[in-house]
């Protein structure tokens, strides 16, 4: 079910940066977070708006298109169907193109082991699909596919040899299984970040 942006209720609004308002990640989780956003962008963060949640605004990539594009600093946060929680940053904005963008401030993490995995000086920091919603790292390192509630459209593949991300030998870092094949997810969002 999609909500109408005039009939939502204080889902999107603007929450000072000591609360987030998230099914997947708690308070006291985000303080991991927010630290290394605030390390990355040399900024203190002011507040926190919700974007997207796909289970609510709908879970095909164009409704996260429509919610998120031309939007700096974006905070994903991933919950999959086997209940592992990880996510990304980026300062650059999403677009619906095909296009890949280097971002020195984006990082992937994992909420579970309490990781945070850095970006390597590559071209592939984000990538850009029409088709498809968040786009982490060459090798499609986190990738949102058209549909993730209705196909196993989320693929993590943080073990291909060429990631954009420094995981460190952890091939486990973020999917059930280290392996580039499909998952499903149970839902995922979309915040903005205001320094």
């Amino acid at each position: 079910m999609i909500k109408n942006k005039n009939n939502e209720k204080n889902n999107n609004e603007i929450v000072n940066n000591n609360m987030i308002n998230s099914s997947i990640m708690d308070i006291g989780e985000f303080d991991m977070i927010k630290i290394a956003i605030s390390e990355r962008m040399k900024k203190e963060i002011k507040k926190i708006k919700k974007l997207y949640q796909a289970t609510i605004n709908g879970a095909e990539a164009f409704y996260f298109h429509m919610r998120c594009d031309n939007i700096p600093n974006t905070l994903i946060l991933i919950k999959s169907e086997g209940n592992r929680r990880f996510g990304g940053f980026t300062s650059e904005c999403w677009e619906s193109n095909l296009k890949s963008k280097y971002d020195k401030n984006a990082f992937l993490f994992s909420l579970d082991k309490k990781k945070i995995y850095n970006v390597k000086n590559d071209n592939y920091s984000i990538c850009c699909y029409t088709s498809s919603g968040p786009c982490f790292g060459k090798g499609n390192t986190i990738r949102i596919g058209k549909n993730i509630l209705l196909e196993k459209g989320l693929k993590t593949y943080e073990s291909y040899s060429q990631c954009s991300y420094e995981f460190n030998g952890d091939i486990n870092a973020l999917s059930e299984d280290g392996k580039n094949e499909g998952i499903s997810a149970k839902d995922y969002e979309v915040y903005q970040v205001i320094f």
